[in-house]
């Protein structure tokens, strides 16, 4: 279960929900951080958690906040695909899945899709080690075969992509904590590098974080070898003064 939830101003900052006892209010903020990415809760067990009041539940299934699937008190939040927006390959199905679309066949839930990262992809090698994994796409007359930078509206159900080649993306957040880190420049290198060719299969975060390894890897064995032969200078340099007080 996810450790962050949302929750939305026009649901909790309502009439409807302020004119409800600040107990029921608070067992609805721990409902909704208790829910699976289906918006499904065991109730009973937040009730217990919180030493809050069955009532409480019951308030909320009166106005309309929650529903109460069962006997043992396995609720759905009515209010979650408002308030909370997953990402298709991010989520996991709720393990009292069939019991919500049997009691509320008229809830959608969110189709859960394969990771985009872990498709496997496959390709001769065309530029060395670090692109083996990736296939040179043939250029047509577009952006993305120029390999420029496409900016795609933000979706419902996914996180803004920032970088787009083809039916390949790298999500903001991928961006952000490749730059944290690796550092922007050598982020954005990588990912210049993936676009000018362009390496296809090569835009996600699983393989540019692998690139980004591999040349801090390459950058810092000049600076080792420096550091190795000014230290041997020393030495050598050490050994000369001291040959030459021993025989001068």
């Amino acid at each position: 279960m996810a450790e962050r939830r949302m929750f939305s101003r026009s649901v909790v900052e309502s009439a409807r929900f302020l004119k409800m006892p600040v107990s029921s209010q608070n067992l609805y903020f721990h409902l909704v951080m208790n829910a699976d990415d289906d918006g499904i809760v065991e109730a009973y067990s937040v009730i217990n958690l919180i030493r809050a009041n069955e009532d409480d539940l019951r308030v909320l299934h009166a106005r309309g906040f929650v529903r109460i699937l069962n006997e043992d008190l396995v609720t759905y939040v009515m209010d979650w695909r408002e308030q909370n927006k997953i990402r298709p390959d991010r989520k996991k199905d709720s393990i009292h899945k069939e019991l919500l679309q049997q009691t509320l066949p008229e809830v959608k839930l969110l189709e859960k899709k394969e990771r985009s990262d872990l498709v496997k992809k496959s390709g001769p090698s065309v530029d060395g080690t670090m692109s083996a994994q990736c296939s040179r796409g043939k250029e047509s007359a577009g952006k993305e075969s120029r390999g420029e930078v496409s900016r795609v509206p933000v979706t419902p159900e996914a996180q803004t992509p920032i970088f787009r080649l083809g039916n390949e993306f790298l999500t903001e957040d991928e961006y952000r904590e490749l730059v944290h880190t690796f550092s922007k420049p050598v982020v954005d290198g990588v990912i210049g590098r993936i676009l000018r060719k362009p390496y296809h299969g090569c835009l996600n975060y699983k393989t540019i974080y692998a690139w980004c390894t591999e040349y801090r890897y390459k950058t810092s064995i000049p600076a080792m070898e420096h550091k190795e032969s000014g230290y041997s200078e020393q030495l050598r340099k050490l050994a000369r003064e001291r040959e030459g007080g021993m025989y001068g």
